[in-house]
């Protein structure tokens, strides 16, 4: 029997055995395989259970004999359960299975927005505007999954702004490598390219929606870039190639997430190159980054912090 799991990670493929000892869940046996939309639960999968997993924007194609969605308030946006339910309905399974986290009214309430029309194709995308002094509003596209879908990040534009204005005070006409790390959808890195001549872009997120979004803008708004799928930061060709670094990166799990983005940061820097990141309040973040880059300058802009570094010389010597 083939099956497609959607909506679930590492920990939610266990069971207990009669002893009570965590193991693999028996139902991972056979032809089956994990959707995931981060590329993160895609490798915590493969390296746990050592199941089949894929990371992809949307569902693979079937047929298959039973698909399974696991989804719920605390799991997933409501927006995001319709989207990916109307992808489901769109496979034809032989089988479904709604595996709701979540109170009973909350699980009618979601099949009761499809049942009276499963057949509707629905378009979750949304299109909304941003920009930074001196240039004309950017429309910007975003999907349901995109951190921020249908509505401009303060924090990512508190940090476009900051870089726009000291790269076009330093630059010294200068051409530009920037790399956006968790770029969502490109807020940041394409008002920084459209508010600054001649900036080449390397865009990263680690979840497979945002980098749909970010080619999606790449296209529409009409500057390259190069947008990677990765839970690790740049492939090592990219090694001391950029001059600006930008991130605005999550603060769960004890700043774990920004070790990535710090440690990229400074493999990824040319000498003489330049870290911003974002944060609400400087006090976590801050030694975090002077981990990684002794001198922390902070510049404050619509209520939040932006963390500058230079990078003065190449070390091989990592935190």
């Amino acid at each position: 029997m083939k099956t497609l799991l959607v909506g679930y990670r590492a920990a939610d493929l266990f069971e207990k055995d009669r002893r009570g000892r965590r193991m693999t869940a028996r139902w991972l046996d056979g032809d089956t395989t994990c959707h995931t939309l981060d590329i993160y639960d895609r490798h915590a999968i493969e390296k746990t259970h050592h199941a089949k997993a894929i990371c992809s924007a949307h569902l693979p194609a079937g047929p298959w004999d039973l698909v399974k969605f696991r989804t719920g308030p605390k799991l997933m946006s409501g927006e995001l359960s319709l989207d990916l339910l109307q992808e489901i309905h769109r496979l034809s399974p032989a089988r479904f299975e709604l595996d709701y986290v979540g109170r009973e009214s909350g699980r009618n309430d979601l099949l009761a927005k499809i049942k009276d029309d499963p057949g509707r194709v629905r378009d979750f995308s949304a299109r909304w505007k941003a920009s930074v002094p001196g240039i004309e509003p950017v429309e910007f596209t975003s999907v349901p999954g995109c951190f921020c879908h249908r509505r401009l990040d303060e924090g990512g534009l508190a940090l476009a702004e900051v870089v726009s204005r000291e790269l076009r005070e330093q630059r010294g006409g200068a051409s530009l490598r920037l790399l956006d790390m968790g770029c969502g959808c490109g807020l940041v890195g394409f008002l920084v390219a459209k508010a600054v001549p001649d900036v080449s872009l390397v865009m990263v997120d680690s979840h497979s929606r945002a980098v749909e979004a970010a080619n999606i803008n790449a296209e529409n708004i009409g500057i390259p870039a190069e947008v990677i799928l990765s839970d690790a930061g740049t492939p090592s060709r990219m090694d001391g190639t950029f001059d600006v670094f930008v991130g605005n990166p999550p603060y769960y799990s004890d700043y774990r997430i920004a070790d990535v983005f710090l440690e990229t940061a400074k493999r990824a820097l040319k000498p003489g190159g330049v870290c911003y990141t974002v944060c609400k309040n400087a006090a976590g973040l801050e030694p975090v980054q002077r981990r990684y880059f002794p001198d922390v300058e902070i510049v404050r802009r619509r209520g939040y912090a932006v963390l500058k570094s230079p990078f003065y010389r190449r070390s091989s010597a990592m935190p």
